[in-house]
């Protein structure tokens, strides 16, 4: 199976290069090789709904490789909630420079996107297992965050801002800003700032946003509650 590597790289072309985004072809040959190990492995257990070929391109490596470009040199990611490996493995294939930690609570999911990327020799991407407000160790390690289909903004917020080192950003991959306005007060508990936001459409048409969060100071130690506290009363 091959993926449509015109689209591919003809819409990351039109939608970020002017954020400093590129693919070449050893990126496009991991993607490639990506799908097909995503496709195999979904007969055995589920990883998707999305098999199509370019609706795979569309909704999981363009939407994926979107905050790409927010992403400092040679930063540390963790990808929260990383599930099949997305954005992990698209921003990992894509930004060498960066060692990428892909987070999820399914052992499955994570043995499949380790064992996957050492198969393909994209190096700078492991796994951990755990729930991200429990993974105390993991604590201001990383300069970035991402999140792609998690939670709520508030929800996600919690979760995800105590990994993230004082100055470092957390990218919310999101429909559209609709959730800031209900994230105020999660923002000013947390110590984030909304820095920015780059919305956009994939070429289905389909409304993106990627949101930009700094952490401004340490999280206070209250933070994060746990799971089931954050769920039934976001800040």
């Amino acid at each position: 199976m091959s993926i449509n590597r015109i689209l591919l790289t003809e819409s990351v072309n039109d939608l970020f290069g002017h954020l400093g985004v590129t693919l070449n072809e050893d990126s496009i040959d991991a993607l490639e090789a990506y799908y097909d190990a995503v496709i195999e492995a979904n007969k055995e257990f589920n990883l998707t709904s999305i098999t199509a070929k370019d609706e795979f391109v569309v909704k999981h490596l363009i939407d994926s490789i979107a905050g790409v470009g927010f992403i400092p040199e040679n930063a540390k990611v963790i990808d929260v909630g990383s599930g099949g490996g997305f954005p992990s493995f698209p921003i990992a294939a894509v930004r060498t420079d960066c060692s990428v930690t892909a987070l999820d609570s399914t052992a499955k999911k994570m043995n499949f996107v380790g064992n996957t990327a050492r198969f393909l020799g994209v190096k700078n991407l492991t796994t951990v297992v755990g729930r991200a407000e429990e993974c105390k160790s993991l604590f201001g390690k990383y300069d970035v965050v991402t999140a792609r289909a998690v939670s709520a903004l508030p929800i996600l917020l919690e979760i995800c801002s105590p990994l993230i080192k004082v100055g470092g950003v957390m990218l919310a991959y999101k429909t559209d800003e609709s959730e800031l306005e209900v994230s105020k007060t999660a923002l000013e508990k947390l110590n984030m700032t909304h820095k920015t936001s780059f919305s956009f459409n994939l070429p289905t048409g389909d409304r993106r946003s990627i949101l930009v969060f700094e952490k401004t100071a340490p999280t206070p130690n209250q933070y994060p509650r746990q799971y089931g506290q954050i769920k039934k009363r976001p800040l």
